[in-house]
Parts: structure tokens; C-alpha cells; sequence
């Protein structure tokens, strides 16, 4: 039987790797980006998402070609999470390794990393054009509630989405 090969590893980022995770969230943000956020990332905003939670990444032969944040129930910086919701946020994957799946793998990884936690559901929101996140996002079991609908700071209306339970099936996730 043949060998087969790893596509990639997911593992906790560590502030050395700051720089790249901001261009990675640049370049799927900003450069690629469709409305929403026009400055580009900074290390700073790696180490605030950092602070409030973890930050994972999707590494292919040592490269980060994925980025996502995770932020517990009640901490600090979350955007659209109630009270007993975690919250996924930053979901980025490079634009040369799209479409291979990792960041279904990502957003699976924080799946099981808060289930593993004890922690019910996971909330998210994006934004209305953005089209194949929100492919990955239904495909997974999230739906929009328009009821947790908002606008943002640069009059952006954010699709929220509802907090996806966890205990609903078995190695499914919540972007």
C-alpha cells in the first residue's frame, strides 16, 4: 500500500511567527479581500488574538499556509459570541493553497479543540460577499440567524452566524 503524504500540520502559533500570520490575514483580507477591512494586519493584531485566546496555524513543508483564532466562552475580544459561546475568528487560508481543504481542517481542529474543553458552541460571523466562506460555513452545519445581524465600523452589515452547536455531530465544526 502506498505512503501516503501529509498535506499539512496544525499546531498552536508562537509569536516569532506574528509577521507571516499578519500577512496571511493581509493577503486573505485585504489584497484578496472582498469589503470589510482596508489596513493591512499587523503583528500587533497576531498578539492581541493571541491574548484573548489561541491562534492555530496549517503549516505545508514548514510554510504557514493557514491561520485561524479561538477565543473561550466569557474572554476578552470577541466580537459576536454571547456569554456561553466561544468564537472562531480570522479564518485564513493562503490564496495559492485554497481549495485543498485546510481550512475545513482548521476550522475542524477548533471544533475539537473546544469540545475537548467542554465548551458548548462556537460563534462566527463574516461578511456578505464573502461567498466561498460561507460555502465552508453551511457545509459544516452553520446558519445565519439575521436577528444577531449588525453593522460594523466601516458600514459593513456582517452576516452573523449562529453558534453552532457542538454535541450535534460527532468531528463537525463551526465557522
Amino acid at each position: 500500500m502506498a505512503e501516503q503524504k501529509v498535506r499539512w500540520e496544525i499546531r498552536e502559533a508562537v509569536d516569532e511567527e506574528a509577521g507571516a500570520i499578519a500577512d496571511l490575514w493581509t493577503e486573505a483580507y485585504v489584497t484578496h479581500g472582498v469589503g470589510g477591512r482596508v489596513e493591512p494586519y499587523a503583528p500587533a493584531d497576531f498578539l492581541e488574538s493571541a491574548s484573548c485566546g489561541e491562534v492555530f496555524v496549517a503549516t505545508r513543508e514548514g510554510e504557514i499556509i493557514g491561520a485561524v483564532a479561538l477565543a473561550a466562552p466569557g474572554a476578552p475580544g470577541r466580537v459576536v459570541a454571547e456569554t456561553q459561546e466561544a468564537e472562531l475568528s480570522r479564518l485564513a487560508v493562503a490564496f495559492a493553497a485554497r481549495r485543498a481543504g485546510a481550512g475545513r481542517a482548521l476550522a475542524v481542529f477548533c471544533e475539537q479543540r473546544a469540545r475537548a474543553a467542554g465548551w458548548s458552541a462556537i460563534a462566527l460571523w463574516s461578511r456578505p460577499a464573502q461567498v466561498e466562506a460561507h460555502r465552508l460555513y453551511e457545509s459544516r452545519g452553520y446558519r445565519r440567524l439575521p436577528e444577531r445581524d449588525s453593522v460594523d465600523q466601516g458600514g459593513q452589515a456582517p452576516r452573523r452566524l449562529p453558534p453552532r452547536s457542538l454535541s450535534t455531530r460527532s468531528g463537525s465544526h463551526r465557522s
